[in-house]
Parts: structure tokens; C-alpha cells; sequence
């Protein structure tokens, strides 16, 4: 009973956190539910264009602007286009329990339920959860949360494995579904592979060989067969991000670590990958015990992420691995200290989950709950626009509201849903790319941040004005959005929506006309 309680505590916790976040977020936009980040819509316009038989942010064409081969296809407007816009929540509290309850199940088998150990596991229990971002990210209702669920039943897959209980089901589902849920996970599942061949179980060690490259190789052979990359959009403008132009491999991998370590998750795992290495060099008890596979897997697995993966955009990138690395040092503190030391490893326990809490308090409190309002503002509000008032193809550099229910083309400048403009990109191209590419898909009108756009603007593009975000503005990339004719000849048509759309704009938001415009 005590272990069910245990369980119990860690889901209770989560979810009211979840609930906190949730609670505030919709206080803040005035009682309406919206979500963090306007990436979630790309994930239901890739879904509801999979409904129609199409795969892409566009109906017209092919484009894989999802990071998760499997995430937009749990998103499939079945019933409707507004009951699929909550299925992201529903997803992620799935999601959620999957990994509080697995949290919990990872602090009993190592130990926390019992005697003196219990009183911090407890603690654990309650604070773990949050410690790691599994309430934010639900918030944001993205694949991360199932992928977290994914890692986690991998641990503990592997923990029954090498204390000689087994659970191959639950070890399979955490091999098979990681990478399906974020091609970062191949790395986890793989090592997890290589554990189950080195135990002795070769035929079993196949199988989850198959399971982790299989179904993904599968994914990159269906996006060749539509004429794409390989590996989707999204994965190609991360790769790039750290270098912009033609640059060895070796070269961006050096750079996204050295930007993953700048930022404060970045430098987080990498304290808890020296807290590993730490306990690897100076711990006999943990070399001779078969946990030092898992030891292997958790430093394998981080420092991958640290090279190639990512940090950031509201704690997305790395809750899984976070959530991985901590729960993993839990597990082999009991083992590297001696058992009559209870108190000392209940303390040491408890800082591995404190640090984690302290290093994202700021963004988890300042910065996610207002995210929401400020999509509700900018992006709902463009969606709008573009959908009920130009109702004609667009340019932006953010796909998602305005993508999600548009029948008109969506050109994305950033490169999500358009390899073309991805190429311009991120290579050194000649200013004022985006004017050809908006000519040739009958783009009318653009809504960009000028910050983030500028070489993109065409040379013939006329502004218009700003969509300018009054106060905190939460995530969202510019406070300000830029405004434009793709050509002189749409300017009489544009100006006459705006007129009829300024009027109804939200509190907070303001429309500022350039000049001989207003």
C-alpha cells in the first residue's frame, strides 16, 4: 500500500501543478485556453492535412515541418476541427501521469519506499515531477511529454532488466516509441539495444535493434517517397541553426554544443553528466554492479544530446533527457553510497532534484504562463486575418495558427514547411529571397517579424505596418509583426481588410500603420 501511495503522490503532484500553470495561463488571456507555443498548430495543420489525404502544412503540396514521425498522426480531426484543438492537452495529460507514475516506480525500485529512505522518497515523489518539466511541457502540449514517458519506461526497463526481473513489454514500448515520438530518442533506444545484446539475450537484443531503427528508417523512406528529405524540415533547420552556410559536420556539432552549454539546461546536464562521471571513477560498488550498464546508457545518451540535440524554447529539448539523467542518478546514488547511510543519500537526493526546480523557477513561473496570451494575441489575431479577411495565399515565418484550418497556401519563410526556403536560409542567399519564392506560390501578403526576416523581405514588398503586442510578450519571437504587399497591386486590397480588422482588435494589441497608410 505504501508503494501504491508512493505512485499516487507523484501523479497527485504533477497534475496540480499542471493544473496551477494551466489555471494561470487562463486567467492571463482573459478565460481563453491557448497554448505556449504556436508549434503545437503545426502539429494539428500536419494532422488535419493527413485527414484530407495529404501530409504537409499544405494541401497543395508535401512538407514535413513536424519533428515527431508519429505525433501528428494522434492529432486527426476525427470530430471536428475544435474538439482536435484540445487533443494536444488530452495527449499530454496522458502523457503526464505515463511519466509521474513512472517516476515514482523508478524511486521504489531503487529503494525510496522503504524505511528510513521512504520520508525522501516522498519528497522526491512530490517534487520530482515539477523538478523535471513535466507539468510545463504538458502546458505546452507538444510530443515531449510522451516522449519523456517513452525515455522514462526505458529506465525502467532497464533497471528490472539488470536486477534480473524483466518487463520486455515495457522496455519494447520505451525502445519503439521514444524515436517515433523525437528522432532524438534513437539514441536512448539504441543504447538500450546494446544493453539488452550485451545481458546475454541476443535474439531479444534483435529485436529491439529492429524496433529502434526500423519504424524511423520507415518514416525517412515515406518522406523520400513524397519527393522530401529524409529527415523532416524541422530537423534540418536545428541542424543548421548553429552555423548558417555550407559548413563540415564536425564543425556543427562543436557549435551546438558550445551553445547547448551556454544556455542554463544545457549547463545542467552537463554538471549532472560530470555528478556521472564522478560516480563511475570513484565508486567501486557501482563498477562491479550490473547497474554500470545503465551508468554507460545515461552518459551515452546525455552526452549525444549535448552534441547533436538541442536546449531550449521553453525547456522543451531537454525534459526528456532531464528527466532521464535525474532520475538516473537517483537510482545509482543507493548503490555508490553505503546503505547505512540513509540520511546522506536522502539529502543528496534531494539537492539533485532542488537544483533542477531553482534552474527553471524563473522560466516556469515568469515566462510560461504568460506565452499563452501572448499567442491568443499575436498569433490567434493574424490567423484571423489571414483567414477571414484576406482569405488569399501568405508568407510568414511562423507556421502554425495561421496554417491550422487555412485552405489558402501558407509559405513559410522560416523553412518548417518549405525546404526551398529552409535552403535560403540558412545558406548565405542574396537579399530578398523570399520575393521569387512568393511570386511563384501566388503569395499576396506577408506577416513577419522584421527581426527575424529581413533578408527574407522582397524587393518589391510594400509595408504596410505592425501588429504591435502591447506589454509582456511572453515567447513569442518579436512583439512587433510586419505587415506586407508581396506587389504594389495587392496594397488597395490589403489596406481595405485591415480597416475592416483593425477595429477588432483585442485589448493589449494595436495596429501602427506606416505613414500615407492610416
Amino acid at each position: 500500500m505504501q508503494y501504491l501511495s508512493l505512485k499516487w503522490l507523484s501523479v497527485i503532484s504533477a497534475f496540480l501543478v499542471f493544473a496551477a500553470l494551466e489555471a494561470a495561463a487562463i486567467y492571463l488571456t482573459g478565460g481563453y485556453f491557448e497554448y505556449p507555443l504556436d508549434d503545437t498548430y503545426i502539429h494539428l495543420a500536419i494532422a488535419e492535412s493527413i485527414w484530407s489525404g495529404g501530409y504537409g502544412v499544405n494541401l497543395q503540396d508535401y512538407s514535413a515541418a513536424s519533428s515527431s514521425p508519429l505525433y501528428p498522426f494522434l492529432l486527426v480531426p476525427v470530430f471536428s476541427l475544435e474538439f482536435q484543438r484540445y487533443m494536444p492537452l488530452l495527449w499530454n495529460m496522458v502523457g503526464l501521469g505515463l511519466s509521474a507514475w513512472l517516476w515514482a516506480e523508478l524511486l521504489l525500485i531503487a529503494g525510496y519506499g522503504l524505511g528510513r529512505l521512504r520520508r525522501y522518497g516522498v519528497a522526491l515523489a512530490v517534487l520530482g515531477p515539477a523538478a523535471v518539466l513535466m507539468p510545463s511541457n504538458a502546458v505546452i502540449g507538444m510530443e515531449h511529454t510522451l516522449h519523456a514517458a517513452a525515455s522514462l519506461a526505458i529506465i525502467l526497463g532497464l533497471v528490472r532488466l539488470l536486477r534480473g526481473t524483466p518487463s520486455w513489454g515495457l522496455l519494447y514500448a520505451g525502445i519503439l516509441f521514444a524515436p517515433l515520438f523525437r528522432f532524438e530518442g534513437v539514441a536512448l533506444s539504441l543504447l538500450a539495444a546494446l544493453v539488452v545484446l550485451s545481458s546475454g539475450e541476443k535474439r531479444r537484443g534483435l529485436m529491439a535493434l529492429v524496433l529502434a531503427l526500423v519504424p524511423i528508417l520507415l518514416f525517412c523512406g515515406f518522406l523520400v517517397s513524397l519527393g522530401l528529405e529524409p529527415l523532416p524540415s524541422s530537423v534540418q533547420a536545428k541542424i543548421a541553426g548553429a552555423i548558417r552556410g555550407e559548413v563540415p559536420l564536425v564543425l556543427r556539432v562543436i557549435a551546438t554544443y558550445l551553445v547547448n552549454v551556454g544556455e542554463p539546461g544545457g549547463m545542467l546536464l552537463m554538471l549532472y553528466l560530470v555528478v556521472l562521471l564522478g560516480m563511475g571513477m570513484f565508486s567501486k560498488r557501482l563498477r562491479q554492479d550490473p547497474l554500470i550498464k545503465l551508468w554507460f546508457v545515461l552518459i551515452g545518451a546525455t552526452g549525444a544530446h549535448l552534441l547533436v540535440g538541442h536546449i531550449g524554447w521553453l525547456n522543451r529539448y531537454e525534459h526528456y533527457i532531464l528527466s532521464v539523467i535525474t532520475i538516473g542518478i537517483l537510482v545509482l546514488l543507493p548503490v555508490v553510497m553505503p546503505g547505512k547511510e540513509t540520511g546522506r543519500i536522502g539529502i543528496r537526493a534531494l539537492v539533485v532534484v532542488l537544483v533542477p526546480l531553482a534552474v527553471y523557477a524563473k522560466s516556469n513561473i515568469g515566462v510560461l504562463p504568460l506565452s499563452p496570451r501572448a499567442i491568443f494575441l499575436q498569433q490567434r489575431q493574424m490567423s484571423e486575418f489571414a483567414k477571414e479577411y484576406m482569405k488569399a495565399p501568405v508568407a510568414v515565418n511562423d507556421l502554425g495558427w495561421v496554417s491550422w484550418g487555412n485552405p489558402n497556401y501558407v509559405l513559410d519563410l522560416f523553412g518548417l514547411g518549405s525546404t526551398e526556403a529552409l535552403k535560403y536560409r540558412t545558406t548565405k542567399s542574396a537579399p530578398g529571397w523570399g520575393g521569387p519564392l512568393a511570386k511563384r506560390h501566388g503569395v499576396r501578403f506577408a506577416m513577419v517579424y522584421d527581426s527575424w526576416m529581413h533578408e527574407a523581405i522582397g524587393e518589391d514588398w510594400v509595408r504596410i505596418g505592425d501588429l504591435v503586442l502591447d506589454g509582456d510578450r511572453g515567447f513569442v519571437g518579436d512583439g512587433k509583426v510586419g505587415f506586407y504587399a508581396t506587389s504594389p497591386e495587392y496594397v488597395p486590397q490589403i489596406l481595405d481588410a485591415l480597416h475592416e480588422w483593425v477595429p477588432t482588435l483585442q485589448p493589449q494589441t494595436h495596429f501602427e500603420y506606416e505613414k500615407g497608410f492610416e
